[in-house]
């Protein structure tokens, strides 16, 4: 559907919302369009992107399909956050799931070069079973990560500008720190995808959501933690089974695949979902089979994930984060 047809309908239909308003206490997008009785573009995506996409508002309205009303706001507010993550990014112009795989591919390529070129072995490790660094140095490894990751951040913080300024206008209430409390808070509970209290229509994904998220943040924890080892206290890899690195990455990794399996059984799994899996997968791989052959090429494969995974992030639906916290955000400014 064009774009322009696309906000004449959520405005065609937001219109009847307005008038009824059965679904006011459901969630925040309802006492939010009351707010706009006339919506405009940008108050749709902000909408939109408010939504969890929890379907209760659908389940109870009497003007959804078949009435002639045809009144479907979960299904509009998704088409509206796909055009989101396409405006507000640079380039706009994703990968896609082939583009995606060629990256993967090439980046493994290099990687297994690049491990020849400075190890002078095919991904062997020679003297201490486990170590990365005896797969490829430790300079090598920061730069294939870092770049990718410091390019997310980059084209992450131009959306979140663009995207604010577009919804609220005024850039110094980005930075309320009482008001980001909060909206941290629901943010990381998914506290709007509960509806009306009933729950999500589809079972069991918020808490699927919840896992996958947390299990991120306990990988995230794994890195920082042996970057602090290392760079800090000068411990080298690898780490003892009870470390912290292994332990946070390694309930991490399981949290991860646990989520995003039941994601993906449960709504279809996103080119992005996909990857976070194989990152998963390749990382519990590479933690459990470290001091066997394989451990070369898995890490190869593992690091070749992460660096995928990130240079692709915002262009998958990864981004939303962004757009939905801001969203919380300004609402709670408007509260």
């Amino acid at each position: 559907m064009p774009l322009d047809d696309l906000f004449d309908e959520a405005r065609r239909q937001l219109t009847v919302c307005n008038s009824c308003r059965y679904c006011a206490g459901y969630c925040p997008v309802w006492p939010a369009l009351e707010l706009r009785p006339a919506p405009e573009r940008r108050d749709i995506t902000h909408l939109a992107n408010l939504c969890h996409d929890c379907g209760d508002c659908l389940s109870a309205c009497m003007y959804a399909p078949p009435h002639e009303f045809a009144v479907a706001p979960p299904s509009v507010f998704a088409d509206v956050r796909k055009d989101t993550y396409r405006r507000y990014v640079w380039p706009r112009r994703a990968p896609g799931r082939l583009g995606t795989g060629i990256a993967f591919a090439a980046v493994c390529l290099v990687l297994a070069l690049l491990s020849r070129l400075f190890t002078g072995r095919w991904f062997g490790a020679a003297d201490r079973p486990g170590d990365p660094y005896e797969v490829l140095p430790h300079v090598p490894l920061l730069i294939a990560v870092g770049v990718p990751g410091v390019w997310a951040l980059a084209v992450f913080g131009w959306a979140a500008l663009r995207y604010w300024r577009d919804i609220h206008g005024r850039l110094a209430d980005l930075f309320r720190p009482r008001a980001w409390r909060t909206t941290f808070v629901q943010a990381v509970q998914l506290r709007h995808m509960e509806g009306g209290g009933a729950g999500c229509e589809v079972p069991g994904r918020r808490g699927f959501h919840l896992v996958l998220l947390y299990g991120f943040g306990l990988c995230a924890v794994s890195t920082t933690a042996a970057a602090l080892l290392q760079n800090v206290l000068g411990a080298q890899p690898p780490y003892s089974w009870v470390s912290v690195p292994v332990i946070s990455g390694g309930v991490g990794g399981i949290a991860m695949l646990v989520g995003g399996t039941g994601l993906w059984v449960r709504g279809g799994g996103s080119g992005f979902l996909w990857s976070l899996l194989v990152l998963a997968a390749t990382g519990m791989l590479t933690l459990l089979l470290r001091e066997t052959v394989a451990f070369g090429p898995l890490l190869l494969l593992h690091v070749a994930a992460v660096v995928t995974a990130f240079g692709t992030a915002p262009y998958s639906k990864f981004v939303h984060w962004i757009f939905r916290m801001l969203s919380i955000h300004h609402d709670n400014l408007e509260r």
